[in-house]
């Protein structure tokens, strides 16, 4: 698939190194210098510097070919607009954002957006879900959930790289609750006895998630 990414932030570079390890033709729009620099240089992607929000870097990005864009930057109007302008004047198929506030989802959802992921949300229940266990945290658009675990001292992937875990396809440790910090892990991330992660995947592979973080 060809998906254009805006923003090149943790979130944005970890979602980068999953799609590229999966064969993906990615194009990012980041208008750091540095984060921009940073990604081109690590990465076999297109980077465009520039706002995300705006329709001439989306067109330099290859928007009318895109199958995906994902809007995932820290900023909610950037976010809103892109998919404002991938929705409706350039018809993408699969149009996906970040939003640091879930009371904005109501809004994104109004423009057809088909997944809105509020981090503020996910990092809530995933914290709220800290003393479950491996617990089913939040259901996305139907066949897309949250889960939550702890690993504990004989889980298999303690001290394991994220690169080096094989995860059923479409699922990611998205994020890592240690020792009361949030983490957006990248692929070189480490994982410890004690970390809480919480991981998107699709429906249906909960059990091999299991047996693959807990043994």
């Amino acid at each position: 698939m060809y998906i254009i990414v805006i923003g090149g932030g943790r979130i944005g570079e970890y979602l980068v190194s999953m799609l590229v390890e999966e064969g993906h033709n990615i194009a990012l729009i980041e208008k750091d210098d540095e984060r921009a620099r940073h990604m081109a240089e690590n990465y076999d992607i297109l980077v465009i510097k520039g706002d995300g929000s705006e329709a001439s870097y989306l067109e330099d990005a290859g928007i009318t070919k895109a199958d995906v864009l994902v809007a995932c930057t820290g900023n909610d109007q950037v976010n809103f607009v892109a998919c404002q302008l991938a929705k409706h004047t350039y018809n993408v198929g699969k149009v996906i954002a970040r939003t640091t506030n879930p009371g904005n989802k109501v809004l994104y959802e109004s423009l057809g957006v088909d997944v809105v992921i509020s981090t503020t949300e996910v990092a809530a229940k995933a914290m709220y879900a800290g003393i479950k266990g491996f617990a089913s945290v939040l259901t996305f658009a139907g066949d897309v959930e949250l889960l939550h675990v702890r690993v504990d001292k004989l889980s298999p992937i303690i001290d394991r790289k994220i690169s080096d875990i094989h995860m059923p396809w479409g699922s990611i440790i998205a994020t890592i609750l240690r020792k009361g910090q949030i983490i957006v892990p990248r692929g070189d991330e480490v994982i410890r006895e004690g970390d809480e992660l919480a991981i998107v995947t699709k429906k249906g592979v909960e059990k091999k998630v299991r047996e693959i973080v807990l043994g």
